[in-house]
């Protein structure tokens, strides 16, 4: 279907194919692209997968990733400077996820308290955190010669691990993160509670299993993970907040939760197949003549087809929090 597509606009599928995987894995510069972009994919995946596995829809991970990325910038500004090194990277990290789970335990409350559909309220919280961006990146802290913010100190700005690709430490925090991930739904009570709501929520009920808290606690570590998609962009890749540091990245970790079969073990290899789609596709124009556009339908069509063979397959049924 990919091929079709891309005949239909006049172009060669086989110089399209070479072009993603020459633009993505080939030059150390692409590879550390397609890794850094993989690490924030795999925090947005996470950010998605865990409300899924308790039958619970977090569209929001784009807001919460902005959230994540305005407390980064924050700290990373108005902090001293001169503030150790080690110290000041973890404080932005710890910021970036308190910033996204707080954006995220919002609509987890209004789901276990009144009922709200998490579809809608995620959603709309999104929109509000791109409002609160743009005031930030026009009024607060400006940069004077563009629609950004000023670089965060240089103290907070994340250590390089891999200097030829520009890899920095990004790619160890989602690592890292997607182990916890592990973790906590396979080897603790909360995993465990998240699971079994997910498999029957009406008789993890009669089985004891606090509905309202796991909500609230779910959606709380679930947009933590998309705020340290945020703080990984800001203090990793760009060094301040412009609007467009997000290409949807909150959106399509959910195609990528959902490729993973929602396994915290999968996410990882799931992200980087995507970030390979999406960084490669830079290079569809210089060298196969194709808008670069294109990677977004390629991505979009892509989940499509894992959906129509079965390689992706979702049940969702609604959960209401008791």
């Amino acid at each position: 279907m990919v091929a079709v597509l891309i005949l239909a606009i006049g172009a060669n599928p086989w110089e399209a194919a070479k072009a993603i995987i020459k633009g993505s894995l080939i030059e150390p510069f692409f590879l550390g692209q397609t890794l850094m972009i993989a690490s924030i994919l795999a925090l947005t995946g996470l950010a998605a997968a865990l409300p899924f596995t308790s039958r619970l829809w977090n569209i929001g991970g784009e807001g919460q990733m902005f959230a994540g990325a305005i407390a980064a910038v924050a700290l990373g500004i108005e902090l001293p400077s001169s503030t150790p090194r080690v110290l000041f990277i973890a404080i932005v990290i710890l910021g970036s996820f308190l910033g996204g789970a707080i954006w995220g335990l919002i609509p987890g409350a209004l789901k276990a308290f009144y009922g709200a559909s998490e579809i809608v309220t995620t959603l709309m919280l999104s929109f509000v955190a791109v409002f609160v961006a743009n005031y930030i990146i026009a009024e607060v802290w400006p940069d004077p010669f563009s629609q950004k913010t000023v670089s965060i100190a240089e103290n907070a700005q994340f250590p390089t691990i891999w200097d030829d690709g520009t890899v920095d430490i990004s790619v160890l925090i989602a690592v890292g993160a997607a182990a916890l991930a592990w973790l906590l739904m396979t080897k603790t009570s909360l995993g465990f509670s998240i699971r079994a709501i997910g498999a029957n929520a009406n008789a993890a009920r009669l089985a004891g299993v606090r509905t309202k808290q796991v909500t609230l606690l779910t959606f709380l570590v679930a947009g933590g993970f998309a705020g340290l998609a945020g703080g990984v962009a800001v203090a990793g890749i760009f060094d301040d907040l412009d609007l467009n540091f997000s290409s949807n990245f909150g959106f399509i970790g959910i195609a990528v939760a959902l490729l993973a079969r929602l396994k915290p073990s999968l996410i990882i290899p799931a992200a980087f197949l995507f970030s390979l789609l999406r960084v490669g596709s830079n290079s569809l124009q210089a060298s196969a003549d194709i808008s670069p556009s294109l990677g977004d339908i390629i991505v979009a069509v892509f989940v499509i087809l894992l959906m129509v063979t079965g390689a992706i397959r979702f049940r969702y049924a609604q959960n209401v929090a008791d």
